[in-house]
């Protein structure tokens, strides 16, 4: 019987990084995008019409989100752009409430 080599400890902690990253930035960036969208919407669309449809957006956001966290290879290009996306859907949504 042949011995499977284990996954080495940093290869565990990229792979536990990388779902923290993705599950945790994606769920404060879908807040503030629905913060955001509610905010923009509720000129245009009845105020129960702008949640609701702010957050189907937004939750279609959060799985397009994890799906290309997924897909990206490099940690340190997913931590960047994911942290600058957090930041501007903060700011917008600071800036518009």
């Amino acid at each position: 019987m042949a011995k499977s080599a284990s996954p080495s400890f940093v290869y565990r902690m990229s792979i536990f990084y990388r779902f923290v990253l993705i599950f945790v930035l994606g769920y404060f960036c879908m807040l503030y995008l629905s913060l955001s969208l509610t905010e923009l919407f509720a000129s245009l669309f009845a105020k129960a019409e702008a949640i609701f449809l702010a957050a189907f957006i937004s939750i279609l956001f959060y799985v397009c989100f994890v799906l290309i966290g997924f897909c990206t290879n490099s940690l340190i290009k997913l931590t960047l752009i994911s942290s600058i996306l957090l930041a501007v859907l903060f700011g917008l949504s600071v800036g518009l409430s």
